[in-house]
């Protein structure tokens, strides 16, 4: 619960929040806090992706000057009295659609694979084998950048986001070790996972969420919002009218619809049976944002048709494949939406010159907004 402050005439007013972001892509956390109207002030943010610090500048109107930078160059001496620390580390190595490497470390002089998270965090520097430091580092290793946060800033409150399969059993033991690590630092944790669909979105997303409060101001009343049904459908986001460029191709429409042919023999063998067109919830918006990251169709859309309908029905209903050219990808546009930011935020980013790609990049590597705000509400508000 936030602090209240009474003036004479007992009016009351919520204490401001000092925040810090990390990872902070185009801002999810930040939006979220704004939109509960919780106030804040944004200490700093800490980006690394050039596209994504001009979509965040422009859409919550921050000076550039504020972006810490690379997070394992921060120094956070001069960074005083943080009440809330935000973001993600990168998922790519957890993921279930990557390498799954986890958050190795691999040491280019005598090749010695460890996980720092394994590592007291005073000999995290080091191959634990031959002492160097020549070391490379998998994406999904700044896990242990955002403990440093935590360990040297001392926050009120923290709130951590990740891909569901990082407290799956191939990784649950990094999990557990991340968490006893924040209980040392003298917090509690709060984790559970959420999927946007139950928050107001309609999109398929599961994503661990993590909150911490520092154990001296914990009421131990957090508890995480409900999920619910609004019946927002995929259809209720879509634009009516889209740009030709966004339409299957030849060759990306045939292939669509040849799906279980060309996967015959394959492990994805009879998987087309089991994906649609026109979803009344979107799988989830990856970093392509279009298709393919999926069983080879993902979130596709016909004008022909409103309910759902299976690839090869689809097919079925066609009398000849050509002419009729009514498939087309989500468009940024609409993948944004499916995040939970409004379009205003989208048209910022893009009257700042960022390209299609970035943006479909930019939605896929955010947070749904939405959910969000219920934990916030929860968290601060109650």
């Amino acid at each position: 619960m936030l602090k209240c402050k009474y003036n004479k005439k007992g009016a009351v007013s919520i204490e401001k929040l000092r925040v810090l972001s990390l990872f902070s892509g185009i801002g999810a956390f930040e939006k979220a806090l704004s939109r509960q109207n919780i106030p804040y002030e944004l200490v700093n943010f800490c980006e690394i992706d050039k596209y994504a610090i001009k979509s965040y500048c422009a859409i919550h109107n921050v000076d550039k000057n504020l972006n810490l930078g690379d997070i394992s160059k921060v120094n956070y001496s001069n960074i005083k009295d943080i009440d809330l620390i935000v973001g993600g580390s990168p998922c790519q190595d957890f993921s279930v659609s990557g390498k799954q490497n986890g958050s190795i470390w691999t040491c280019k002089d005598c090749g010695t694979e460890f996980n720092p998270i394994q590592q007291h965090y005073s000999k995290r520097t080091k191959c634990i084998r031959c002492g160097s430091e020549n070391l490379e580092k998998t994406r999904s290793s700044l896990l242990v950048e955002y403990l440093r946060s935590i360990r040297e800033l001392k926050p009120k409150y923290f709130v951590y986001e990740n891909v569901k399969n990082i407290v799956g059993k191939k990784f649950k033991d990094v999990f557990d070790l991340f968490e006893k690590e924040l209980n040392e630092y003298g917090y509690n944790t709060y984790w559970k996972v959420l999927n946007a669909k139950n928050y107001g979105v309609s999109q398929n997303r599961e994503r661990v969420f993590v909150i911490g409060i520092r154990k001296d101001i914990d009421s131990k009343r957090f508890v995480f919002p409900e999920g619910f049904n609004n019946g927002i459908r995929l259809k209720d986001i879509l634009e009516n009218v889209v740009d030709e460029k966004y339409y299957l191709s030849d060759k990306m429409f045939n292939y669509v619809l040849d799906l279980n042919e060309k996967q015959k023999g394959t492990k994805w063998e009879g998987r087309a049976n089991n994906d649609y067109i026109n979803l009344e919830i979107a799988h989830t918006i990856s970093v392509r944002g279009v298709i393919g990251q999926r069983a080879g169709v993902s979130n596709i859309i016909s004008n022909k048709e409103i309910s759902p309908i299976k690839v090869v029905d689809y097919k079925n209903k066609l009398q000849s494949k050509t002419n009729n050219h009514d498939l087309r990808n989500l468009i940024p546009l609409e993948c944004w939406r499916l995040m939970g930011f409004n379009d205003e935020d989208f048209y910022k980013a893009k009257a700042a010159g960022i390209s299609d790609t970035q943006l479909y990049k930019q939605a896929g590597n955010s947070i749904v907004v939405n959910v969000l705000e219920y934990i916030f509400k929860n968290l601060f508000l109650k």
